[in-house]
């Protein structure tokens, strides 16, 4: 980072996005305090450089909440996140990636609460949108399918969860490269649930 920074300045964009990056595989990696950290960091130079309403301020904002809620209060990082979905509907549409994106760790939060059904029916018509506004072959309407089969095994529909699984993980292959992590995924779920 110190490099990008001597390099572009600390108030460059892509200075910016290293940052969330740093921010985001350090949660990743299981750090997720030293993550909130970085991200409020990171967001409060953003609102000061780039305003409320700016695209990556709400892309902040969410991965805030999503480590926020890692280790803090799944209630109120639900509650902060319907904040930021009526935030990103009014400044980007409802069909801009970033609002998709929302409503996706919304239905994960949904998912995480034991809400399985609400998870299920939330997944399905995010299928539906990101196939609609990014493709059916796009990693993140791909991620979608995914997520929803998780969201069937949670209610029980393992039958209906299996065939799902094998037609993302014939997809997937077809669009994505060996080993893409949506891959793996498909592959470790499926293979869950194969019979005995």
């Amino acid at each position: 980072m110190t490099a990008v920074i001597a390099a572009l300045g600390p108030e460059h964009a892509d200075t910016l996005a290293a940052r969330h990056q740093q921010a985001y595989f350090t949660g990743e990696a299981g750090e997720t305090q030293a993550a909130v950290r970085q991200l409020q960091a990171l967001l409060d130079d953003r609102l000061r450089l780039e305003g409320p309403d700016h695209p990556q301020v709400l892309a902040a904002r969410r991965s805030l909440i999503w480590f926020f809620s890692l280790h803090g209060d799944l209630a109120e990082a639900e509650r902060q996140l319907g904040e930021l979905l009526a935030d990103a509907q009014r400044c980007l549409g409802p069909d801009d990636p970033h609002t998709l994106a929302i409503r996706s760790t919304q239905a994960a939060f949904a998912a995480r609460a034991g809400r399985t059904v609400e998870a299920t029916v939330a997944f399905t018509q995010l299928v539906t949108d990101r196939s609609r506004v990014l493709g059916p072959d796009h990693p993140h309407a791909i991620h979608s399918r995914l997520q929803k089969a998780q969201a069937l095994v949670g209610e029980g529909c393992s039958e209906q969860a299996r065939d799902e699984l094998t037609q993302i993980l014939n997809d997937a292959q077809r669009v994505l490269e060996p080993g893409h992590r949506h891959m793996a995924l498909a592959g470790t779920l499926l293979a869950r649930l194969q019979p005995l």
